[in-house]
């Protein structure tokens, strides 16, 4: 955890200098003044944490000398049995152990991907992207009056003069227009 929070430090002081050099070099004085005292206070943080862990290396000396009989006595006290017996091929009257466990692990990583899947749906389906996606299904849509084709409709294409680009597209579909 240390080393992440350290890590978290070095980052945020090497982007806000970044971030500050970039803005002065864009003449954006504000944005420049306010990663500079970002730079400051990581710096700052920085400089405190390396003085405070200093102090505490000279208070409480690292001492290399282990005392035989204290690592003696941990050794004995060592937990000697068998950490994963289920896995064990020996164990021949319980198999079942295995599959259970694969079993809930299996439906807690599906349980989390659909959770994952469901978050990224959730945040895609935005009510513009709906609006463009209802634009592009307009091409395909069915005619007004449905794709059934009546008995009036056929001798409606026969009769002279009438020209109903729709009706035509229909019957064609249907199999009846030319």
């Amino acid at each position: 955890m240390r080393r992440i929070i350290w890590l978290a430090a070095g980052v945020s002081l090497l982007a806000a200098g970044y971030f500050s050099i970039v803005s002065l070099n864009r003449w954006e004085w504000s944005r420049a003044l306010y990663f500079g005292l970002i730079f400051l206070v990581a710096e700052i943080g920085l400089a405190t944490a390396l003085l405070l862990r200093k102090l505490d290396q000279i208070q409480h000396p690292n001492v290399a000398q282990v005392d035989p009989m204290v690592l003696s006595r941990l050794r004995e006290s060592r937990d000697s049995t068998h950490r994963f017996e289920w896995l064990d091929a020996r164990n021949l009257t319980n198999r079942t152990n295995v599959f259970i466990t694969l079993l809930i692990g299996g439906g807690v990583l599906l349980s989390g991907l659909a959770w994952l899947v469901d978050r990224v749906a959730s945040v895609t389906s935005t009510p513009i992207r709906e609006q463009s996606l209802a634009k592009e299904l307009a091409s395909i849509t069915y005619p007004r009056g449905g794709l059934l084709v009546d008995d009036m409709s056929v001798l409606a294409q026969s009769v002279p003069g009438c020209d109903d680009p729709q009706l035509r597209k229909l019957l064609r579909r249907a199999g009846h227009g030319g």
